[in-house]
């Protein structure tokens, strides 16, 4: 077991990957990045091991998954909190104790306590926060942006942490047929506009972090 004191605290951000989400029409004609699902179902049970790996008897571990649920105003849209599509995808579902926070605009952070959330559990220390789930162009590109900005990860002395934006867990949708560009160009262009905000990584090298850290 990996040594909870010598592992910096860490925390990842779940955003919006909902049920909603799969319906065929009503985020647009197509959408980014097919290897989304296999990403986050390599991504979840691997930092879920990190974190059983690094709770000692008596102390939370210095890793902790954070789910974000949107509940749409519009009664119209699959995610109002009363329709099936506000339930989480089943691949995403949040275990007992794992937080839930919900929110109704595009940031995580409007209206919801994941602030103090996450200062709380980096205790002033510099923190690194991994952000996945949906809309690239939305939900995790305005949460994103907050998160560099308020400075969530940095710790109470002013030294920084680390936003980081896994690109190939997140999605996004062209907007209509006649949309001039597809939901590929849009993904890019809005995960390289995100790199004032925040570091870029990949599945593959997150992942294969976790595990060193893991093994210790």
């Amino acid at each position: 077991m990996s040594g909870a004191n010598d592992q910096p605290r860490t925390a990842l951000l779940l955003v919006d990957i909902q049920d909603g989400f799969l319906h065929p029409t009503i985020w647009g004609p197509s959408r980014s990045n097919p290897a989304f699902e296999t990403n986050i179902k390599s991504l979840i049970p691997t930092y879920r091991q990190l974190i059983s790996s690094t709770t000692p008897p008596t102390k939370s571990s210095p890793h902790k998954i954070i789910h974000v649920a949107h509940a749409s105003k519009s009664t119209v849209l699959p995610l109002y909190p009363s329709k099936p599509g506000f339930a989480f995808q089943s691949f995403a579902a949040p275990l007992p104790d794992e937080l839930v926070i919900t929110k109704n605009v595009n940031s995580a952070f409007i209206g919801t306590d994941l602030e103090q959330v996450l200062r709380t559990h980096f205790s002033g220390k510099p923190g690194k926060l991994w952000v996945v789930g949906l809309t690239t162009d939305h939900c995790v590109s305005t949460t994103v942006r907050m998160a560099g900005n308020l400075g969530v990860c940095d710790s109470s002395e002013g030294e920084k942490g680390e936003v980081i934006l896994v690109e190939d867990a997140v999605a996004c949708w062209k907007k209509t047929e006649a949309f001039p560009y597809g939901a590929d160009v849009i993904h890019a262009v809005h995960v390289d506009s995100l790199r004032e905000f925040a570091s870029i990584a990949k599945t593959g090298e997150v992942v294969q972090l976790w595990r060193d850290l893991i093994a210790g």
